[in-house]
């Protein structure tokens, strides 16, 4: 009885590490330097905070067994919608969750809600499914094996595996058709879409790099 008290102890103990694992949490006030010329919080901004949830909820659950350290990277963003602004002096809530693994990636749904802090009142602004792939820290090329999640029903991995089968398929395609590169006009036309291109120059420093030295994907959309 008491070895099965134990047992019982233990399984229930491992169940609060792997919900433990699967959950993220941040807060962040916004400041003028994060908003436009009319007060709303810039897009790369809120993508950035996204990515970095997904990132550290990713790393850990890679790390949560034995075996060769890493750090996952962001592999592909599935969808973000931006469902309402977001203002200077709210508050924004990010939180991540694992919703699928596969061998080899690592599948982050993220919502994010603005609070009024002089109100109470909360609003869902974004919301967002990405994908991480664990890259070993001793070699940048060597993509590890995933640590397996429970899920509490066996509809949330058969659906996850769908997810996945359909991203995956959408990213060979999407691989297919940008073998195309679009070069950018010199002197186009006025009121033609060569026109309405734009391009920025930017100098990549330390604090736009993750651990590998690679630039974060919500500082590519952020600049």
């Amino acid at each position: 009885m008491l070895l099965l008290r134990r047992s019982l102890s233990l399984n229930v103990l491992r169940k609060e590490v792997d919900r433990a694992c699967f959950g993220e949490k941040a807060k962040q006030i916004m400041r003028p330097d994060d908003a436009n010329v009319a007060g709303n919080v810039h897009g790369g901004t809120i993508l950035k905070m996204i990515e970095e949830a997904g990132a550290i909820i990713s790393t850990r659950h890679c790390n949560s067994q034995n075996g060769e350290r890493c750090v996952a990277a962001l592999a592909r963003v599935e969808r973000t919608d931006f469902l309402s602004p977001m203002c200077i002096g709210e508050v924004a809530h990010v939180s991540a969750e694992i919703t699928y693994t596969s061998k080899h990636s690592v599948e982050v749904q993220v919502n994010v809600m603005s609070e009024n802090i002089l109100t109470g009142a909360k609003e869902l602004t974004n919301k967002a499914t990405l994908w991480y792939v664990p890259l070993s820290l001793k070699n940048v090329d060597k993509v590890l094996e995933v640590p397996p999640v429970v899920y509490s029903r066996q509809e949330q991995e058969e659906e996850g595996r769908k997810r996945y089968e359909a991203q995956k398929l959408e990213r060979m395609e999407t691989k297919w058709r940008n073998g195309d590169i679009v070069q950018p006009v010199l002197n186009p036309e006025p009121n033609t879409v060569s026109y309405s291109q734009s391009s920025l120059i930017h100098l990549v420093g330390p604090s736009d790099c993750t651990l590998h030295g690679f630039v974060h994907g919500g500082g590519v959309d952020f600049h």
